[in-house]
């Protein structure tokens, strides 16, 4: 197979705060920054090894930001602000709308919400920032 470019406009960043494996898409979103994958560096080598190169742990949290444009009172952005109060991790999935589309789920935690200035003009957008809290399983 061969790589080719592909526009990312469609991806869905998709939240079960309630747990009941329902996946509600986030509305409003403008940009979602998938999370990385890092492993821990440990230092060490082996006796057969004439190059120093670190062992690999295991995969590290990592944090990721959501950019979404705001509406308070809205029942599918209250669901973020009740995550964040309650400090419990959830299910989310990013699927992107490749020719075949990819799943990718995991848990999270809700660890900012940052509201963007307000302009004369502007809108209002807020950046929501997430703890990746499991592994990505890719579907």
């Amino acid at each position: 197979m061969t790589a080719t470019k592909q526009a990312a406009h469609g991806t869905l960043f998709k939240i079960d705060p309630d747990g009941n494996s329902s996946f509600d898409t986030l509305t409003l979103t403008t940009d979602v920054t998938p999370p990385p994958r890092v492993r821990e560096e440990i230092e060490g080598r082996e006796l057969a090894d004439d190059f120093e190169v670190p062992i690999l742990g295991i995969e590290m949290a990592s944090k990721f930001d959501v950019v979404q444009f705001w509406h308070p009172g809205d029942t599918n952005h209250e669901l973020i602000d009740t995550a964040f109060d309650a400090k419990t991790d959830f299910a989310v999935q990013i699927v992107t709308s490749h020719g075949t589309p990819v799943t990718d789920e995991f848990n999270v935690k809700v660890v900012g919400l940052t509201p963007e200035t307000l302009t004369p003009g502007g809108t209002y957008k807020r950046t929501v920032s997430f703890l990746r809290t499991s592994d990505i399983t890719r579907t």
